[in-house]
């Protein structure tokens, strides 16, 4: 009898270590989720959809097969894991279905969805031409990215006071930079109560600089007919891994608040020091 009990727990003991083995990987390898991010209808993968934790510096951005890496490492199974882009419906997904069900983030299809553009009648007489935002032109005080990450943002607020504009130029006064080529996402986001809340228009942002090492940099807007009615800000995406360099903007003391944020989805912050984006507007006047 007590042979039998021997083996009976020998044997339990076997099966718990054998379920072990079956189960620890598959959670371990679940805290770095990878897949592939494709557009619903025409099955193309989808370059630069942000993706992150909602609230945390944790996020990244597909490549431009639409794959990505993110590590899920230490957070909570309550946290929101969102897939962002212009166009497209925006995904949310809890850290626990992901972790549970690696298949849901690892072939993502999303659905686009039609931008609601706003109409506006053009009266000549109506409008006139401004800079707005910072035109700053001193290299010797910069301010530029603190981080490698992807989805790593920095803009500034431009303010209209609440009258419609067309934004014709966007205008990047750049202290220095260390790249030969840069690749960012050019962003305008709709403000509101003094904070980013919506993006309205995206565009990526390529400049060679072999022509033009350090000199500031003229982003003709004329084509997209981007139309805002009160403040917005304006920004700089690293959407692409652009390996040793830098990238700096002129900066100053007593300008607009520079806007940032670490990763795609963290929350936006604040720091006290201008940097030198400025656009030009034509505006309706009073």
């Amino acid at each position: 009898m007590t042979k039998h009990i021997s083996e009976f727990l020998y044997l339990g003991r076997l099966l718990c270590c054998l379920l072990a083995g079956m189960v620890v990987p598959h959670i371990l390898s679940s805290q770095v989720l990878t897949g592939q991010i494709l557009d619903e209808e025409t099955l193309e993968p989808l370059p630069y959809v942000n993706i992150g934790v909602v609230g945390l510096g944790v996020g990244t951005v597909s490549k431009e097969d639409g794959t990505y890496r993110i590590n899920l490492d230490g957070l909570e199974d309550e946290a929101i894991l969102r897939y962002s882009i212009l166009g497209y419906e925006t995904v949310d997904l809890t850290l626990k279905t992901v972790r549970i069900s690696p298949e849901s983030g690892s072939l993502l299809r999303i659905k686009p969805v039609a931008l609601d553009l706003p109409q506006i009648t053009v009266n000549p007489r109506d409008y006139k031409d401004r800079r707005v935002g910072n035109e700053l032109i001193n290299p010797n005080f910069g301010a530029g990215f603190f981080y490698n990450d992807l989805g790593n943002e920095l803009g500034t607020m431009v303010r209209i006071k609440a009258r419609p504009a067309f934004i014709d130029q966007i205008n990047l006064h750049l202290a220095w930079c260390k790249y030969d080529t840069i690749f960012y996402r050019l962003n305008i986001y709709r403000v509101d109560q003094g904070e980013p809340v919506e993006r309205i228009y995206s565009s990526p942002l390529i400049i060679d600089y072999r022509d033009h090492q350090g000199q500031d940099v003229f982003v003709d807007m004329t084509h997209a007919q981007v139309i805002v009615y009160d403040d917005f800000l304006v920004s700089l995406e690293l959407i692409r891994e652009l390996g040793e360099g830098g990238l700096m903007f002129c900066a100053g003391f007593f300008k607009d608040k520079t806007w940032y944020r670490k990763t795609s989805q963290a929350t936006w912050e604040s720091a006290n020091i201008g940097i030198g984006i400025s656009v030009d507007i034509r505006q309706e006047t009073k």
